[in-house]
């Protein structure tokens, strides 16, 4: 967790006078502020809050270093001023990403410390839900996520990055690659895609709009997993055309198009709260991977 971004919400609890006020103020929940400042006060071995009432107060500790923590803050930002203004950056930050996308961020990351060698960015990945919420607790600094497309507003960001398609990935070795999609889907074991998140969800309601009944081997949630059993021959699949996949060049698998409107599945850049000028870098350095 970013120990700058607790100082700023200890500061708003200091401002706005409740946790619940600060929390409103820095679109957190009064759940998340209440971690941060446990977490804060560990770090600095002492109790900053009164708890003793109903409601929770600043201690003598907590009022004793509202100005270092004022301090420290100002003196982050006028770092990042000064780093703006010359060639390098330095600092560490995380960034995560679904794994289907850390391809493309690693790659970007990698062309990075090249241009920026002071620059350390640890990348992590899980699902899309739980990156969301390390972003939005401050684990970490952003992320690479799965979502629909949705207006937002600050201090929370979601920029769509690229799109992929629906499509029925098959071993054209063993199955026959000039039939039509829905036959094939009829014929072969199905190896689905987990119904209990986004993407399976839209591959399940693209099945009802085809109007058919697969027969179900198992269910997963990594497509490159999805794609080795395909390569094996164990059963066709509808997954997203993931854009930086070798599939085209892969003779044992083809991703076949989907006839009629499909679901495209919306790969974003997610942040939230005020970012390391580090975390725009990473982000304009994977728009530039991506432009190639």
């Amino acid at each position: 967790m970013s120990e700058i971004r607790m100082l700023r919400t200890f500061l708003a609890i200091e401002q706005h006078g409740t946790m619940a006020a600060a929390a409103n103020h820095m679109a957190l929940t009064h759940a998340a502020v209440g971690a941060q400042m446990r977490t804060l006060e560990r770090l600095c071995q002492r109790q900053l809050f009164d708890r003793s009432g109903r409601s929770i107060k600043l201690s003598d500790a907590g009022r004793s270093a509202l100005e270092q923590a004022r301090a420290v803050a100002a003196a982050y930002d006028s770092l990042l001023r000064g780093v703006a203004d010359k060639d390098s950056i330095e600092g560490s930050i995380t960034i995560g990403a679904t794994v289907s996308s850390m391809g493309l961020l690693a790659a970007s990351v990698i062309q990075l410390k090249t241009q920026y060698p002071g620059l350390n960015v640890r990348l992590t990945h899980s699902n899309s839900p739980e990156l969301e919420r390390q972003v939005r607790t401050g684990e970490i600094d952003a992320a690479v996520i799965v979502g629909e497309p949705r207006a937002t507003r600050s201090p929370e960001l979601w920029e769509r990055l690229y799109d992929e398609p629906l499509v029925l990935l098959i071993n054209p070795t063993v199955v026959p690659a000039d039939a039509s999609v829905a036959s094939l889907l009829k014929r072969f074991p199905f190896i689905g895609f987990e119904a209990t998140l986004l993407t399976g969800r839209h591959v399940t309601s693209l099945l009802r709009r085809l109007r058919v009944e697969v027969n179900p081997v198992l269910e997963m949630n990594s497509i490159a997993a999805i794609a080795d059993l395909v390569r094996q021959g164990i059963g066709v699949s509808i997954v997203p055309r993931l854009r930086h996949a070798v599939w085209d060049d892969d003779p044992l698998l083809l991703a076949k198009p989907i006839p009629g409107p499909t679901w495209r599945r919306h790969i974003g850049w997610y942040e939230f709260g005020r970012q390391p000028l580090a975390t725009a870098i990473v982000k304009k350095q994977l728009l530039a991977v991506l432009a190639e």
